[in-house]
């Protein structure tokens, strides 16, 4: 049966959204809130009050309504389970689709049938973007989001690409310089640990660029103000970025890279480095597509709601 109504939904340590989606990709009522970190009731309590609001008043039968949700992990997305106390608050740990089950029943509405979608947050954009962004025409497309960390996600031929028992792989720690930077991972020289808007934020408050209330837009924007020093920072940060996505090409052989997170996706220098690592690569597709991310902020809630869609219409 096809779901009337579809939910997405994106938890990140700092932003919940959520969305009605249609099959089409396009967004219609949408809603965004910070992730209440001091949030004391019931788990997910914040994220349940959202999707019930968005749901409205209609009455949905089981079947009539799915819900896909996007979430910064580690997460389990057979079991639904959250175990992320890096980022996310106690409120937003545990059993995602039991609490999310069990807070529609308390606000009136059947749940017990209905179907729900995990996935981690980089597989989320990088399905949504291959189905209705950047990556759309694209047979193999890697998504890479540069934020926090560094997240990867893999479409292939519309699939997504994933390890042994439905596990996320982790190419965003794909070690690049062995003397580099010892990573949270275990590696030293990682690609997140070398190119990250966390590592850029470290160098520049070791080199005194910002101080330790300083975030890495400001790096950014000291560089673009002709800060030597902030300058140097930010294309050893994109020098970094770029090797690491040319091993990515290496590894998936895509026709498409989607660059997504931040502002930094937009950084015509940024794509320029990106795009000649890439072309440097001798094998592999005669021609990778380097471009920006086109569904910004929603690409999560996007593509939760097509993993949604697609699995109850199976």
């Amino acid at each position: 049966m096809t779901p009337e109504t579809v939910i997405g939904v994106d938890l990140g340590g700092t932003n919940l959204r959520a969305a009605q989606v249609a099959a089409s990709g396009t967004i219609g009522a949408r809603s965004q809130e910070e992730v209440d970190h001091d949030h004391t009731g019931a788990a997910f309590g914040q994220l349940v009050d959202m999707v019930d609001t968005l749901l409205g008043s209609s009455e949905h039968r089981p079947g009539e309504y799915a819900i896909g949700v996007s979430v910064t992990g580690p997460v389990d997305p057979i079991t639904g389970w959250v175990d992320n106390p890096y980022t996310l608050p106690p409120s937003m740990q545990g059993d995602l689709v039991g609490s999310i089950r069990s807070g529609l029943d308390h606000h009136g509405r059947s749940a017990e049938q209905m179907s729900i979608v995990v996935e981690n947050d980089a597989n989320a954009a990088a399905i949504g973007e291959s189905l209705f962004g950047a990556g759309r025409d694209g047979e193999v497309v890697v998504c890479v989001t540069v934020g926090t960390g560094i997240g990867v996600g893999v479409v292939v031929r519309g699939q997504l690409y994933e390890g042994a028992g439905r596990t996320h792989p982790e190419p965003g720690h794909l070690v690049i310089d062995p003397s580099g930077p010892m990573c949270y991972c275990g590696a030293r020289g990682c690609i997140e640990s070398m190119s990250s808007a966390t590592a850029l934020l470290e160098n520049a408050r070791s080199a005194g660029v910002v101080d330790e209330h300083g975030t890495a837009r400001q790096v950014h924007e000291h560089a673009q103000s002709g800060d030597p020093t902030a300058i140097a920072l930010v294309h050893a940060s994109h020098e970094a970025l770029a090797q690491g996505i040319r091993t990515l090409v290496a590894v998936y052989a895509p026709d498409v890279v989607v660059l997504a997170g931040n502002a930094r996706s937009q950084d015509p220098a940024m794509l320029a480095t990106i795009e000649q690592a890439a072309r440097g690569y001798k094998f592999g597709p005669p021609t990778v597509k380097v471009r920006s991310a086109e569904l910004g902020n929603w690409a999560g809630c996007i593509g939760a709601a097509a993993l949604a869609r697609r699995l109850e219409v199976r």
